[in-house]
């Protein structure tokens, strides 16, 4: 599916949808598995539908309630595979939209969330596609948590760089070691302060040009 573009969301969940519309015949089950399959499959179309977001969640809670009442092997994959794709809209649910449309992290909290959801997607094995969305969100995890270097402003880095040349110069001036070695200390700590500033992780580029996503 398209990441990274205008309405990346709508994109995921009109994806995600299709899949859950993919006709299943339920005929071939036990009556059991017939009644978990019905309800399993509402509450993730529901998540899905248009002006139902933030829910995942109560769906994922529904589906692992029917598969915590036992029932055929073929039947629970089915079950694991709509648990997935539950878990896989609540990805982009925690996650901010940026200006152009794209899903991005912008916190700690969402990067840990997210990376929870990843791995849960790919321990339930389930088919193809999803395993390569979740593979493909954990290297998007990995890149945000980067640490990537931010253009500072002209006029703060002119203020520390005449700082730290001047400081140390000023003891010698004056002839007192002891403020030259004041001077040293300071330049340094100014010099170390500027340059943990002006180094931040990728979600924290994110999070000065995105913003949350506007419910429908």
């Amino acid at each position: 599916m398209p990441v990274n573009g205008p309405n990346e969301w709508s994109a995921l969940r009109t994806w995600l949808a299709d899949r859950v519309a993919r006709p299943i015949d339920l005929a071939g089950f036990a009556e059991l598995d017939r009644v978990r399959l019905t309800r399993s499959l509402a509450a993730v179309t529901r998540t899905l539908g248009e002006g139902h977001v933030d829910e995942s969640h109560v769906a994922a809670a529904v589906v692992r309630g029917e598969l915590d009442h036992g029932g055929s092997p073929r039947a629970n994959d089915l079950l694991r595979s709509h648990l997935a794709t539950a878990l896989a809209a609540r990805t982009a649910e925690v996650r901010s939209i940026t200006p152009d449309g794209g899903l991005a992290v912008t916190d700690r909290h969402q990067l840990a969330e997210c990376r929870a959801l990843a791995d849960e997607i790919l321990a339930l094995s389930p088919d193809p596609e999803l395993i390569a969305f979740a593979v493909d969100l954990q290297h998007r995890l990995d890149r945000a948590q980067r640490w990537r270097w931010v253009e500072p402003d002209v006029w703060t880095a002119a203020v520390v760089a005449l700082a730290v040349l001047v400081l140390p110069f000023v003891g010698s001036a004056i002839d007192n070691p002891v403020v030259t070695a004041a001077g040293v200390l300071v330049g340094g700590a100014l010099v170390f302060g500027f340059v943990m500033t002006h180094r931040k992780p990728q979600w924290a580029v994110d999070a000065d040009t995105a913003f949350r996503r506007p419910r429908p």
